[in-house]
């Protein structure tokens, strides 16, 4: 089957890996969090850290701002706001279905928010592998990292997905519930659900602590299971509003 999102620039695709806005995004991405890694790169010698028991900052600034930065693009994605969004525009798109929407999204969208939300991820690892190194974080930790900012990226797509396929390409509601959604997930569920919360978690990893020391599941485990949970949630619903606007011709 042909994945035109990889090669394609049209607006039949949601969020082309090359349109030109979203290169724009993914350049702006990589140059912030290389400029982030300079701004937090150790000033003394790390031997002084570690004789004074503490850990530079590296790693858990540059984790926390690449969780932020792909959690965003993840939503823009799922929107569809790659393209530009002037009044012709949107004139010329108007009745342009894409591919996300014609297809199963099992066998397509799904497949295409994974290999992006990889993608995108891919281009930053060398700088969380140097701020890794430096905060001498370990590999098992580094991996738990990862897999959070890949699994939050993912959610955050997949649930704007579903706002533009119940509210349509530019409805306000769709673009605040998305962000709404975002903002609840990233920060508020630091309030009631530090477990779920990636921030958090990735912070607990940093001063490495268990959020929950005296649960059978421990602090990333329940996060694994109620985000996964989610995105499985999330695509079932996707792709019954497909199939349901399919129906009606939408």
């Amino acid at each position: 089957m042909r994945f035109d999102y990889i090669t394609g620039n049209t607006e039949r695709s949601l969020s082309p890996f090359f349109s030109p806005l979203m290169i724009s995004m993914t350049f702006n991405s990589v140059w912030i969090l290389g400029l982030i890694l300079l701004v937090v790169w150790p000033t003394k010698d790390l031997f002084r850290f570690f004789q004074g028991h503490t850990i530079p900052l590296t790693f858990l600034v540059v984790t926390v701002a690449t969780l932020l930065i792909n959690t965003y693009l993840g939503l823009r994605c799922g929107r569809g706001e790659v393209f530009p969004n002037d009044y012709f525009s949107r004139l010329a798109r108007m009745d342009i279905k894409t591919f996300e929407e014609d297809n199963n999204f099992f066998t397509y969208g799904l497949v295409a928010f994974i290999i992006h939300s990889i993608f995108l991820l891919a281009l930053v690892l060398p700088f969380l592998v140097v701020s890794a190194a430096i905060s001498g974080i370990t590999l098992p930790v580094f991996a738990k990292s990862f897999s959070i900012l890949f699994a939050s990226s993912l959610l955050c797509r997949m649930f704007a997905f579903l706002m533009y396929l119940v509210f349509g390409k530019w409805s306000l509601s769709g673009y605040l519930f998305a962000r709404g959604f975002v903002i609840f997930f990233v920060f508020i569920t630091a309030s009631f659900a530090a477990f779920v919360n990636p921030i958090l978690l990735i912070y607990s990893f940093y001063q490495g602590r268990e959020l929950l020391p005296h649960f059978w599941l421990n602090a990333y485990g329940h996060f694994i299971l109620i985000v996964t949970s989610a995105i499985l949630i999330l695509t079932l619903a996707n792709q019954a509003m497909i199939k349901r606007n399919r129906g009606k011709g939408i």
